[in-house]
């Protein structure tokens, strides 16, 4: 087999600064085109990583060269029709997160990809840290025991981005699906994925559209985009996710809240045995009826581009990848049982 050829569909920031420099570098990929409705900025990224082609749709493409693999980084409504198209042809995804925006459309996108035998994988980046995978170990070998109980959660105190992300029909949610995807997907893959029992959700829109000086702003890379008014999503949401085994995972997400700044991705497990966390990265644990607190020495490594050469490798190597379509399409239901519950304002059984 030569280089693969690789087409980026989607020129957003994800793309630029996620996916197009380490498909660049990698000595078995060949960057072939972008597609982006807005040409001018398709035209930007082309001229910044010398990519041969560009089009305005995934049909536009397809219809006139060769491509074996695509990075999906499209607003999250776009993922499934663009990735149906893409797997009914035979085409390697790799679909930025959220996989899709209803658990339907996932379980479509998972029959295609088998019947196809195509590689598909969605970008759970935060899976290919290195301090995650050291915390990932210390669950595999079982130093945790049994573990009954995990929080996740990321609350930004004034981080609502701009452009699609507050338009529903577009992002088909709003700090759930942005940045709760992350949070949910890393505790529940930590603790070993296990099968979803119930859940319990809130969803708020608390503080909406907001005019803070002072503060950062989550610009989006197309400058149209930033002037995009509509807000009809949640800023903040919280679960309570009852697992087979005895689990619970306690969910926190925001873009705005009146609080402290609490920005970082934050992971805690806790078990029979012993705990982890991720921030501070610690495992603890009792020795010889001694409390212990052992910090993790770890050295940060590039998530991108350990998560971009891995997907390469499944597709060279025919093997299922970390993050598989499969365990996307888990994700997404919890999602909407969440979503389900916050609307019926009460548990959800799954």
């Amino acid at each position: 087999m030569g280089r693969l050829k690789v087409a980026i569909i989607g020129a957003g920031s994800i793309a630029e600064m996620g996916h197009l420099p380490y498909y660049q570098k990698h000595p078995q990929v060949e960057l072939v085109a972008i597609v982006d409705k807005n040409l001018n900025r398709a035209q930007y990224l082309q001229e910044k990583y010398s990519i041969p082609k560009i089009y305005s749709s995934f049909e536009e493409m397809v219809n006139d060269i060769k491509v074996d693999a695509v990075s999906i980084c499209t607003p999250n409504a776009d993922h499934f029709p663009i990735a149906w198209e893409a797997l009914n042809r035979g085409i390697h995804n790799l679909v930025e997160k959220p996989l899709t925006t209803t658990y339907k459309e996932a379980l479509k996108l998972q029959k295609i990809a088998m019947e196809k035998k195509c590689v598909a994988m969605v970008g759970m980046t935060h899976r290919f840290r290195n301090d995650v995978k050291a915390l990932k170990k210390y669950v595999e070998t079982g130093e945790l025991g049994d573990i009954y109980y995990a929080k996740a959660k990321i609350l930004r105190r004034r981080g609502t981005p701009r452009g699609w992300f507050t338009d529903r029909g577009r992002s088909g949610g709003g700090a759930l699906m942005d940045i709760g995807v992350h949070a949910l997907d890393l505790a529940w893959w930590l603790a070993g994925r296990p099968l979803p029992l119930s859940v319990t959700g809130h969803l708020v829109k608390g503080i909406g559209p907001y005019s803070t000086n002072f503060t950062h702003v989550w610009k989006s890379a197309i400058d149209e985009n930033n002037n995009l008014g509509k807000f009809d999503v949640e800023d903040f949401a919280t679960a309570f996710i009852r697992f087979e085994k005895g689990l619970v995972i306690h969910l926190e997400v925001s873009w705005a809240i009146n609080g402290p700044q609490d920005e970082g991705l934050k992971v805690e497990l806790y078990g029979t045995k012993g705990g982890v966390t991720l921030d501070p990265l610690a495992f603890y644990y009792e020795k010889d009826n001694i409390f212990n607190e052992r910090k993790l020495v770890v050295e940060k490594n590039n998530p991108f581009e350990e998560e971009i050469n891995h997907f390469v490798d499944s597709i060279l190597k025919g093997t299922v990848p970390n993050s598989s379509i499969e365990e996307g399409a888990e994700v997404v239901k919890m999602f909407e049982a969440i979503v389900k519950s916050s609307e019926l304002k009460k548990e959800v059984m799954l």
